[in-house]
């Protein structure tokens, strides 16, 4: 499958980031197989024993022993006209020029191991995540299938807020990744370690200044970019603007003398 999301996450951002590597040497190269099910890797094994074709593989699909069938490797091709005769499709695996080595040095400089390193088979257009090894012999002894292991991919979150993807406003990210929005949520701020309660929208913003609120009421929501940020402001007996503290109690907010 050539689904680069199906690959180990960490594995993602070091072949973006090797892609772009490898544009900025003059290097022009596409990402091809990237995670294999247990019939695809079989078939691929049949392949020059009991099907037509090379042998291309000694890793059978039934034992796990490929580390696509982990997501943790990737093959490439090269996008060049390598020879010279104004086609780019003939010369995907043509190494005339020692493209893949190249290619493969960039690789491994961000920590990725290569194929073309292994004595057998010498696969030069792999490259993969040499954390487990060459192989995928821990692997299996630590999480017996891929799906387990993938399944250890799960990232853990930090709950807490979040600069937004505007670089002014904030989210707020639980520990399960979701995002509180469209609506109020009583939340601690860390940089005074003070609770509140906080209006989101519906696409995940904490909102600020005069808002209405989901039973619509309005409500003013403190403005100053400090630990204040998004908490409720009543008047005071002068009608001057004021943080106030929530009584859980008394289910209503009061204003410290």
């Amino acid at each position: 499958m050539r689904d680069i999301t199906m690959l180990h996450p960490r594995l993602q951002e070091l072949a973006k980031t090797w892609q772009r590597n490898c544009m900025d040497r003059g290097i022009q190269v596409k990402i091809g197989e990237c995670f294999r099910t247990v019939a695809e890797q079989d078939a691929l094994y049949a392949q020059g024993r009991t099907t037509p074709g090379n042998i291309v593989t000694n890793a059978k699909g039934s034992s796990y022993s490929s580390q696509h069938q982990w997501g943790i490797a990737f093959d490439f091709f090269l996008d060049m006209d390598i020879n010279g005769n104004g086609r780019k499709d003939d010369d995907r695996y043509n190494d005339s020029t020692k493209m893949f080595e190249k290619a493969a040095e960039l690789g491994k400089s961000l920590g990725l191991g290569w194929g073309g390193d292994w004595k057998s088979i010498v696969d030069k257009p792999h490259l993969y995540l040499p954390d487990w090894g060459s192989g995928t012999k821990k692997l299996k002894e630590e999480y017996k299938t891929p799906e387990r292991f993938i399944r250890s991919w799960e990232p853990k979150y930090v709950k807490g807020f979040k600069p937004a993807a505007d670089g002014v406003r904030w989210w707020y990210q639980n520990e399960d990744g979701s995002f509180c929005k469209n609506g109020w949520f009583w939340l601690q701020e860390a940089t005074g370690g003070t609770w509140g309660w906080y209006l989101f929208d519906e696409a995940g913003y904490m909102l600020t200044g005069y808002q209405k609120g989901p039973d619509e009421r309005y409500f003013f929501l403190s403005v100053e970019k400090n630990k204040n940020e998004g908490k409720c402001m009543v008047t005071n007996d002068q009608g001057a603007l004021q943080i106030a503290e929530y009584d859980w109690g008394r289910k209503q907010y009061i204003i410290s003398a």
